[in-house]
């Protein structure tokens, strides 16, 4: 009984970063209005979204570090932005909360980084 509680230990958080990632995805290839005011082009993780969640899903070896480094330099790039234009809108608020819960997460969390890491068990 004890070894099934071990082993699903961090499979709630995986499976937020995955529908937070399969969000963003789904989100800017088929509706750039929701995470981007109007007029602009923004894709984060394209279709190496799909990708990766498939990977968080199936405990692939490196996922979480893959996550991790993508969401940070897609956080960089957010900010990058808003520093450029300097202002804030509510869309890029939300897509920088989502991304920021997925990097700390991915990079910070043990239970997270024991569940991917444990694939083979």
């Amino acid at each position: 009984m004890q070894f099934m509680e071990s082993k699903q230990i961090g499979k709630t958080e995986t499976m937020v970063v995955a529908a937070i990632i399969f969000a963003i995805a789904v989100g800017s290839n088929f509706s750039e209005k929701w995470l981007v005011e109007a007029g602009g082009q923004f894709e984060i993780f394209g279709n190496l979204g799909i990708i990766l969640v498939i990977g968080l899903l199936w405990r692939w070896q490196y996922m979480g570090r893959i996550v991790s480094i993508l969401s940070s330099l897609a956080i960089l790039a957010i900010l990058m932005s808003m520093v450029m234009t300097q202002s804030i809108s509510i869309p890029f608020l939300i897509l920088l909360t989502g991304l920021s819960i997925a990097f700390y997460l991915t990079t910070f969390s043990r239970a997270v980084s024991d569940y991917l890491n444990k694939a083979g068990e």
